[in-house]
């Protein structure tokens, strides 16, 4: 006689169904999963954060980070600057790298627990008072440091500047804080009480408990499979969204929001992963033990991606799902990799945990009706978390950016849709002389700008004056200059040099320490020697690709001092990828419009300040075009519109207005790049070449308004440009 079922579990047409406990069960299985994981979360951040003690210790973690530390020694190095000597800017480099080093120390790891301390106890202390905490107050550590590490450097920074690490008043943020805490501190309690009560009145209601186990152990560790992804997802986002500002670029901002995370959340998901792997093992405990188990062959038989909907809506949503996965897929690649990872993880640790459990402890037989609709529920809830995974992952990816993906329609040239229309020779372009020589660059030890290329994007720089140069790069990522290989096209300092002294002033770098001549050759932008700086010329290409590829309604000119044959040069270019965007001026022909540029997506062009070989037609002679005014001058009196290079009726007018010293400094050039001085040489030009420039290079341009002026220029008055799309990690 077969086996009867349960009451309530069988209906008349001998199909099984959940009966009024069975429901009451799942409900508490699904609320206790809601509880578990808002409580897990919770309880993490009371015992990880809001506790003083566990705070202080993910700071200093915090700081053992390489990107947190680079982004603390450069916000020291800023305000060591500002409050001291401006011109020291030059040596950041230098300065950098000793605070660095300070940065990283024993000693420095005390200060900054004792400023996590006094922060912590103002965030999630109401008794707490406002805290302004400088290194100082940890006995001069900093300045004690610099003395041993970089004594000239430190004799010029004023005994009264102050380095701030903290500075928090109670009445701003710190009353959400407080919220936040107290709020964090109840929950964090309440909430997995609740999960445990819930679960185990779940399996108290059940009609049969052994299921009741089973499903709970799946729901929890799906549950966890998605907290896992949301988890990882959320960083992606967090980080992704971090900009830069000022002194700090997108990638300096990310590394250390990447850091950060890592250091206070980070064990957040092996929480989560390892309860998550306890409860696949409670489902394929008792699922091994309530029947005949086997994982892999459950799998083989479903072929859910191979099956076809019998309906019209299930093609529709299948295909929908298909769809939105491989936007993901393609939108974030590394990020697909991740979610795919953790899923299928945690499908190898259920069947491998179910297989081995079977193997050793034989399964008991089971009502054979209850299998097929317990594997259709499950098949259900699966699909519905699968769903919601990948629709929380498209969301996340589209807010993001898509780094290969062109932009929309061009309605603007330059930010302004007024100067479409207009030719080359009528758009004045803001520009940076030596544009590669940045103090935010790692490596440069004479800068002559604040800000690196991508920085300088973002502003609205859109002419660049560069110099090109072989290089020879060691393990250690010292560049030394390879004067052989230039040749006859040796720099203005190399060209000084008999060839004994060349090779002299190699060996002697080479004694120095500064760099190997084993290494590997390349293409480096340097400012007359590559020891003082060097930035390899496929990577500042590179950066300029992916901003023209996210705004692709901007036209850039590129000045080159070149020192490399052009054969080596067009091939930095295609390594780079932005070869395809070099346009061609043709002689004799009126210059082209910035929509006509732009459309035909050759809106880059490269003039050279060395006569070219006309093979290279991309590679244009620079004063065959360009018309400039003298170099020399130091003061603004001293500037003059005057005819230096090229002829009277090139088209286009570069105005040199940088103070011609070195090294740079950018005290001399703050009176040059003000709005009110590049205003008043412009129309210096017009009355003595009857033109205003079109090119305006400058040094340490974000100390004034070169920019604002340019506008000013081009008749735009206080009209804002399109914003553009910021630029991503870069290298």
């Amino acid at each position: 006689m077969p086996e009867r079922p349960s009451a309530g579990d069988e209906g008349s047409d001998g199909s099984r169904r959940l009966s009024a406990r069975g429901a009451a069960s799942v409900t508490l299985i699904l609320v206790a999963v809601v509880a578990a994981v808002a409580g897990g979360a919770t309880l993490y951040l009371r015992q990880e954060i809001v506790r003083s003690s566990a705070f202080a210790d993910r700071s200093v973690a915090a700081l053992r980070q390489p990107a947190v530390q680079q982004v603390v020694a450069r916000e020291i190095v800023v305000q060591l600057i500002e409050t001291g000597q401006p011109d020291l800017v030059a040596a950041r480099p230098v300065l950098q790298s000793a605070v660095q080093a300070v940065v990283a120390s024993a000693p420095f790891g005390e200060v900054a627990r004792i400023a996590a301390e006094h922060g912590h106890r103002l965030l999630f202390s109401r008794t707490a008072r406002n805290v302004a905490f400088d290194v100082a107050d940890a006995g001069t550590v900093l300045s004690s440091a610099l003395r041993t590490l970089a004594p000239k450097l430190a004799r010029e920074i004023p005994a009264q500047a102050k380095t701030v690490l903290l500075a928090l008043r109670q009445r701003s943020f710190a009353a959400e804080s407080l919220r936040f805490a107290e709020r964090i501190r109840l929950w964090g309690t309440v909430l997995p009480i609740l999960a445990l009560a819930a679960l185990a009145l779940a399996v108290v209601v059940a009609p049969d408990r052994r299921t009741a186990i089973t499903r709970s152990g799946i729901a929890f560790g799906a549950a966890g499979v998605v907290a896992a992804i949301a988890l990882e997802l959320f960083r992606v986002y967090v980080i992704d969204h971090s900009y830069g500002t000022a002194e700090l670029t997108n990638a300096d901002v990310r590394g250390a929001v990447g850091g950060l995370w890592d250091a206070y959340l980070g064990d957040l998901m092996t929480w989560i992963l390892g309860l998550t792997a306890l409860a696949w093992i409670v489902a394929a405990a008792s699922a091994s033990l309530l029947a005949p188990y086997s994982g892999t062959a459950g799998l083989g038989r479903r072929r859910i991606l191979a099956r076809r909907p019998a309906t019209a809506a299930g093609r529709a949503i299948r295909a929908a799902v298909a769809l939105v996965a491989g936007l993901v897929v393609i939108l974030n690649p590394a990020l697909a990799l991740r979610v795919l990872a953790v899923v299928g993880g945690a499908v190898l640790v259920y069947v491998g945990i179910g297989e081995l459990l079977t193997a050793v402890a034989p399964a008991q037989p089971r009502t054979p009706t209850a299998r097929p609709r317990l594997r259709r529920r499950l098949l259900m809830v699966t699909a519905v978390l699968g769903a919601v995974v990948i629709g929380t992952g498209i969301a996340f990816a589209l807010g993001g950016r898509a780094p290969n993906v062109r932009a929309g329609p061009v309605l603007t040239c330059n930010g302004y849709a007024q100067l479409c229309a207009r030719r080359l020779d009528q758009v004045v372009f803001a520009g940076t002389h030596n544009a590669m020589s940045a103090a935010d660059s790692p490596g440069w030890y004479i800068a002559n700008q604040d800000r690196a290329i991508g920085t300088q994007l973002e502003a609205g720089i859109r002419a660049f004056k560069i110099s090109t140069h072989y290089g020879i790069q060691d393990a250690a990522g010292h560049v030394r200059t390879d004067i052989k290989a230039e040749g006859s096209r040796v720099n203005r300092v190399a060209e000084k040099l008999t060839p004994q002294a060349r090779d002299a002033l190699q060996r002697l770098g080479q004694a120095l320490g500064v760099g190997s001549l084993n290494g590997t050759h390349d293409l480096f932008l340097c400012h007359t020697l590559c020891e003082l700086g060097a930035t390899r010329m496929v990577d500042f290409l590179g950066v300029i690709r992916q901003f023209l590829v996210l705004n692709p309604g901007q036209v850039v000119i590129l000045f080159d001092e070149d020192y490399v044959a052009e054969r080596d040069l067009q091939k930095a270019f295609k390594r780079s990828g932005l070869f395809p965007y070099l346009a061609t001026l043709q002689p004799g022909r009126p210059l082209p419009t910035l929509g006509e540029l732009i459309r035909s997506r050759h809106n880059v062009l490269v003039f050279a300040q060395t006569r070219p070989d006309s093979a290279y037609k991309w590679d244009m002679d620079g004063f065959s075009w360009i018309q400039d005014t003298p170099l020399g001058a130091v003061k603004p009196a001293q500037f003059t519109c005057r005819l230096n290079r090229g002829s009277k009726t090139n088209p286009l007018l570069m105005m040199n207005n940088w103070a011609d010293i070195f090294p740079p400094r950018p005290k001399p050039n703050v009176p040059l790049v003000q709005r009110s001085f590049i205003l008043a040489r412009a129309r210096q030009c017009l009355a003595q070449r009857g033109r205003y420039p079109n090119l305006i290079l400058t040094d340490f341009y974000n100390r004034g308004d070169v920019v604002g002026a340019v506008r000013e220029l081009n008749g735009l008055g206080a009209e804002r440009p399109a914003s553009v799309v910021a630029l991503g990690p870069v290298p």
